[in-house]
């Protein structure tokens, strides 16, 4: 997965950039530059870049599969084990039902703090920086 964004800060060996949205308007000059980032996003890099320079880098697609998978099949997964292991209890619908959506939210639990201590150290270190553009006047 190939995207882009401008550099905030730098902090040493630590960068933060503000990704671009990537959609049919997002190089458009109708908006405000506000509008066409998202979040800011945080990976260290020996790359020397500077506040305000362009950066496109790239994510293996196969990492970037893992993160929707864990984040979008997983809960859904566990909605349903959750319905059917109370039904296998015998369990009425209702309190099956329950059940379903008590292990969505444990599933979100989990996502979360796999997210906090695990996920983000995964891509940090698989970034690959394919292009860096200049801020005009500093080079």
């Amino acid at each position: 997965m190939k995207n882009s964004g401008i550099v905030k800060n730098v902090n040493g060996t630590l960068v933060t950039l503000s990704m671009y949205k990537e959609t049919a308007c997002s190089h458009c000059n109708k908006c405000s530059d506000s509008n066409k980032v998202t979040n800011d996003f945080k990976f260290n890099t020996d790359k020397k870049l500077e506040v305000g320079d362009i950066v496109t880098f790239e994510i293996e697609d196969k990492k970037v599969l893992k993160a929707a998978t864990i984040v979008y099949i997983i809960p859904i997964i566990a909605m349903f084990l959750g319905y059917y292991l109370s039904s296998t209890l015998n369990y009425d619908e209702p309190t099956c039902i329950i059940f379903s959506f008590l292990a969505l939210v444990l599933s979100f639990i989990g996502v979360y703090f796999y997210d906090k201590k695990l996920g983000k150290n995964h891509f940090e270190n698989d970034i690959v920086i394919s292009s860096i553009k200049k801020v005009e006047g500093k080079e």
